[in-house]
């Protein structure tokens, strides 16, 4: 089962449910999945049981509201800052394939290569044994989600945009501080891949961009192994693209490790918070010597979670220089 949140053709938000055959129809008295899944925390029961309360018998052309902009992001809050968005970086076996050989001193490997080997080694612990910690990184609040269809802003001061096509897990944090996972969803990790490839300890500044998520959520475990596809459009043609594998078979990180490594910290345990996690990628235009443009389209397939991912690349206009103003 996947569920999307949209605009009707009055302008006025709604769910659907899409069913194994496709069919997506209309949830009577829901008008958000945050709330539908505080519904379900709060009565105890399970998400399938409570969208099939409510399903109706209305069918909803999910690719026309696509088409139309009427799709919005799987997931939001009414209050943006109470939507963090974060991700894991170097989770996917592919990415170790591609390495030169850096020989057994470890103390001479760079640090990408030891992270990537602290996953190898210890990324998918037994269960209730912790495991080797994951990279992470902090993208932004909800203000940063751009919904499907829509542009993702390079900025003026950044150095070289790139697409990052990664699954996203959708987390709610319940009364009693729990966090529960709602889903997953398609993403679209978007982050500026020629400031980090300069300089790696810039890392924090070039994920401080737009992402996108969905259009669908999916609702229940995740196969261990999802063929995708992602491509880059430049005007009528297909400028690059890769297959590659996302699953928990093809990282180097389970699920769990990257959950427990991201939840140990009480501060995310604000009851009614949402939480958006990207779970890594696994190839990337720009590793492949692609140069992204003002007006291309990246487009994210994945047969399990329906309808692709696609949205342009803007590029955003200068401003002037931010100041802080002194209250003396």
């Amino acid at each position: 089962m996947r569920l999307s949140q949209l605009l009707n053709e009055q302008g006025q938000k709604m769910v659907c449910a899409t069913d194994a055959n496709g069919i997506s129809r209309k949830l009577a008295g829901v008008s958000d999945i945050r709330s539908l899944a505080m519904g379900v925390v709060n009565s105890q029961t399970n998400l399938p049981a409570v969208v099939n309360d409510h399903l109706t018998d209305e069918v909803i052309d999910l690719g026309a509201a696509l088409e139309s902009g009427r799709v919005l992001t799987p997931i939001d809050h009414p209050d943006p800052a109470h939507l963090l968005v974060s991700g894991s970086g170097l989770s996917h076996k592919a990415w170790v394939t591609v390495e030169p050989d850096h020989g057994t001193d470890e103390s001479t490997w760079p640090d990408h290569y030891k992270t990537l080997m602290l996953g190898q080694r210890g990324g998918k612990p037994a269960t209730g044994n912790w495991g080797a910690q994951p990279e992470w990184f902090f993208k932004g609040n909800g203000d940063i989600i751009v919904p499907p269809g829509r542009a993702v802003e390079h900025p003026f001061y950044g150095d070289g945009p790139g697409e990052e096509a990664e699954i996203a897990g959708i987390y709610l944090i319940g009364p009693d501080k729990t966090p529960f996972c709602i889903g997953y969803t398609l993403g679209n990790e978007f982050s500026d891949e020629q400031m980090y490839f300069k300089n790696v300890y810039h890392l924090a500044q070039s994920k401080k961009r737009h992402v996108s998520l969905g259009p669908e959520l999916l609702v229940g475990d995740l196969p261990d192994d999802i063929p995708a596809r992602i491509s880059l459009h430049r005007g009528d043609r297909v400028q690059w693209q890769a297959d590659f594998r996302t699953g928990e078979a093809n990282m180097l990180h389970s699920i769990a490790n990257i959950e427990a490594h991201y939840f140990k910290y009480s501060e995310w345990y604000i009851p009614g918070d949402i939480h958006v996690l990207y779970l890594g990628n696994a190839v990337m235009s720009t590793a492949q010597g692609e140069v992204v443009e003002d007006g291309d389209v990246f487009q994210l397939d994945c047969e399990i979670f329906g309808l692709p991912l696609i949205n342009s690349v803007r590029f955003g206009t200068p401003f002037p220089i931010p100041r802080a103003q002194p209250l003396w």
